[in-house]
């Protein structure tokens, strides 16, 4: 029994939790900015969706990278490369958690279906086989695989994607860099050893910094944006623009003193900076 439990535990562990409740969070957030219904079946469906779907993604993506996982430091202590869970059981989970997601976003509407299926393509297909290994530019279609349960919970609420979606998904394509990127740079020696290609290394600290200075500018572009169309968002869109400016500044600091200890610094903030706008929405939603 203590045996079985390691196991879900450690496939657990395999939908990399702290990302996963951040991803659901953008979920939640646009579905109850789109109108979504605060009832238990509603939103019991939408989580057996986002689990099994975001967190089967993220594992299927773990077990398809298990090789590089084995090379760097900060990745060797996983299921997979710990011998903690077999490739066989890794799998069969993997397989349960996405096909149950793929039914559970079916049973809401065809929509929350396409945002799943398409966040599928993007993180294994796009993003983790076609190119990881061989461009630093697979950012932007891992971005865009971040974006879809946002997008998705947008559909669910809404029941269809409509242009307020398709903002807040833009809003969670456009932040994703600043949390990707400074996590490559602080963990750049790892990246390295594993012959991954990341942004840091491939452009100068000053086009690095510039490059994510305007994808931070984008994100209180695009919430005033939804504000004006929807017609509420005002509070929310005035504090994100803040921080977003706090971050901009960080960043113009980091590229004139790069360094490990700044980079983390942005990882910290990166979190509460897409919290904050996916928490705000919804409650001036309800307020107004």
């Amino acid at each position: 029994m203590d045996d079985k439990l390691d196991k879900i535990k450690s496939l657990i562990q395999m939908t990399k939790p702290r990302q996963l409740i951040l991803l659901l969070v953008t979920m939640y957030g646009a579905y109850f900015a789109a109108g979504g219904p605060l009832e238990p079946a509603s939103v019991g469906l939408l989580t057996i969706t986002g689990f099994g779907s975001v967190g089967g993604v993220t594992a299927l993506n773990m077990y398809l990278e298990r090789d590089i996982d084995s090379m760097m430091r900060r990745t060797r202590k996983r299921p997979l490369p710990s011998g903690k869970l077999s490739d066989r059981e890794a799998l069969a989970g993997i397989t349960i958690m996405i096909l149950v997601g793929i039914i559970a976003a079916a049973l809401i509407n065809k929509y929350v279906a396409f945002a799943v299926l398409a966040g599928l393509y993007f993180d294994i297909i796009a993003y983790t086989e076609l190119t990881k290994r061989s461009t630093a530019w697979n950012l932007v279609l891992g971005s865009f695989a971040g974006s879809m349960p946002a997008l998705g919970g947008w559909a669910a609420g809404e029941g269809a994607i409509t242009l307020g979606g398709l903002l807040l998904a833009g809003i969670v394509f456009f932040w994703q860099p600043m949390h990707v990127s400074f996590l490559a740079y602080y963990f750049r020696e790892d990246y390295r050893r594993a012959g991954i290609p990341t942004v840091p290394d491939v452009l100068s600290t000053r086009a690095f910094s510039l490059f994510l200075a305007v994808s931070i500018g984008a994100i209180p572009v695009l919430l005033w944006a939804y504000m004006y169309i929807e017609g509420y968002g005002l509070f929310t869109s005035i504090i994100t623009s803040a921080m977003a400016f706090q971050a901009i500044l960080k960043v113009l600091d980091f590229s004139r003193h790069p360094s490990k200890s700044t980079a983390l610094n942005m990882i910290k903030f990166a979190s509460p900076l897409i919290a904050i706008a996916f928490l705000g929405i919804p409650v001036e939603r309800m307020l107004s």
